[in-house]
């Protein structure tokens, strides 16, 4: 008698198979990855490879889930290296969208709270505009999203390599700066500071340059439509090593004086909340909810963001990235007055929603307006800070909102989308939106 043959799992398959096992057998064929016997719940929830660092794993850290072990598994089994590290990383980017497209996002609340974070709510301003140029955030409880300093938090030591891979540039991140130098300065008229600030802590802060050429590679994703998906593999690789970098410096600089890393530091978190921002638009804008849910999760990265200019205003104000915060501000104090919102906050004033709800998004419709007024008092070449200026502020309460679909909440997000239409044609999330608003237009008239 002949042997059986036996499948790639190793189990034996019977010569008098069903019909229908040969479907189980294609779908056992298509799980490429390989299970973690002492992975967090999470991970083994979603399919994926958990590289089992402690006390989170990357792929809960980076898409802001919460993270827990079986009590059978061993920390000493969960130490990783930066291949393993990347590895887990690096299979997601084997396609087109990023990690978290196939799970919903948890809930605000779900997430650490953080102690450190200093919020706008802090300083008792006289009206809905602060003295800073930034609307009032008020959060009724104490924040649950986590600060930007928690979000990216370093594990142990015993989980974690001992240092980040090097920062290695090859020809490949070379084409990357060339195209960052000569295919987006003209988008984004901050750029020229952006480039100078990457090159001056390259070598002390090199997660700034890492997420400049992960943007600069998106960005040649976009208009290279042929090579995307090359380019998008770059933008992960390069996005992991950044970030593996901003734990390992966050881990080191813990509990010293880290002004003077204040300026890579807001450089990658504003980088990296474009980079977000762009990536919700231009990949996920097919499911309604997968949108909604990558929407939430890129306000973490937002709200990080405002966690580094409420600590070190004045230390940005000072660098050459002051356009980020002074522009904004001062477009905030202009007489230009807009009410895109007047008729939405109408509306979400006689809501039956909870009051509390009902104050979130009416404080989430305020900030909208103050964004529509920033769009209409900058030149288009700033237009990128009315977009990125609105999740920096937004509550959590109203992100709460959002994740349970209360309408008054999606209007809001949908009066967003009117603002990111106006953009002009060089902005680089103005291309996604419109195909975005388009898409969903269509669909909405065929049905």
């Amino acid at each position: 008698m002949s042997p059986r043959p036996s499948g790639p799992d190793g189990s034996v398959s019977g010569a008098g198979s069903r019909p229908g096992s040969s479907a189980t057998n294609t779908a056992k064929l298509r799980r490429a990855h390989r299970k973690s016997r002492n992975g967090c719940w999470e991970c083994k929830r979603r399919h994926i490879k958990c590289d089992e660092a402690r006390p989170s794993c990357s792929n809960c850290v980076v898409s802001e889930r919460t993270c827990s072990f079986p009590h059978s598994a061993s920390p000493s089994a969960s130490a990783s290296t930066p291949a393993s590290t990347y590895t887990s990383t690096h299979t997601s980017a084997t396609t087109p969208a990023p990690t978290g497209i196939n799970s919903p996002a948890r809930s605000p609340a779900d997430s650490t709270t953080s102690s450190g974070a200093v919020y706008p709510s802090q300083y008792p301003l006289p009206s809905v505009y602060g003295a800073r140029g930034f609307p009032i955030v008020e959060d009724a409880s104490p924040p649950t999203l986590p600060s930007f300093n928690e979000f990216f938090a370093g594990s142990p030591s015993s989980s974690l390599p001992d240092a980040p891979p090097q920062p290695v540039f090859t020809a490949k991140h070379l084409i990357l700066f060339h195209h960052v130098q000569t295919g987006m300065i003209n988008s984004m008229n901050f750029m020229p500071a952006c480039i100078n600030i990457a090159i001056e802590w390259a070598q002390e802060a090199p997660y700034a340059m890492d997420q400049l050429l992960a943007l600069g590679a998106d960005h040649l994703a976009m208009h290279s439509p042929e090579n995307s998906a090359a380019h998008r593999r770059d933008a992960t690789e390069l996005q992991t090593r950044a970030l593996m970098w901003f734990n390992h410096d966050t881990k080191e600089t813990s509990g010293l004086n880290s002004d003077r890393l204040t300026v890579p530091r807001f450089l990658f978190a504003g980088l990296l909340s474009i980079n977000m921002l762009y990536e919700t638009l231009t990949y996920y804008r097919s499911s309604y909810h997968v949108f909604i849910d990558r929407f939430i999760e890129s306000t973490h990265m937002h709200r990080g963001v405002r966690t580094i200019i409420g600590n070190s205003y004045d230390v940005i104000l000072e660098s050459a990235l002051h356009p980020f915060i002074y522009n904004v501000k001062i477009a905030s104090l202009s007489d230009h007055l807009g009410s895109e919102c007047a008729e939405l906050e109408r509306l979400i004033s006689t809501s039956d929603l909870a009051p509390a709800t009902v104050a979130a998004c009416k404080s989430a419709c305020q900030a909208l307006q103050w964004a529509f007024n920033i769009h209409a008092s900058l030149p288009d070449d700033d237009n990128i800070h009315a977009a990125t200026a609105f999740p920096v502020v937004i509550s959590a309460e109203y992100v709460d909102a959002l994740r349970k679909h209360r309408p008054e909440a999606l209007l809001v997000l949908a009066y967003y989308g009117v603002l990111l239409h106006r953009f002009s044609g060089k902005s680089p999330c103005a291309g996604p939106w419109r195909c975005c608003v388009s898409s969903k237009g269509e669909r909405q008239e065929t049905s």
